[in-house]
């Protein structure tokens, strides 16, 4: 189960939609990177990034944002 909470927390409002911002240290102990993901809607945004998490190559994000 993903922690959206936590999700939600590094999501901030930017331009025309929203944005997802990796802290420093996520983008360092990551293998791989969510880059700084936009969307419209804050609801499509974390879509996307659910599905991201839920990528069974992202060990990091899985661990980072589920609870």
């Amino acid at each position: 189960m993903i922690n959206y909470r936590k999700l939600k927390s590094q999501i901030h409002r930017g331009g025309i939609g929203y944005v997802f911002e990796p802290t420093v240290e996520q983008l360092e102990v990551s293998d791989w990177q969510i880059w700084p993901q936009d969307a419209v809607s804050k609801r499509k945004l974390l879509r996307v990034l659910s599905g991201i998490i839920r990528n069974r190559s992202m060990n990091h994000w899985r661990k980072e944002f589920t609870l």
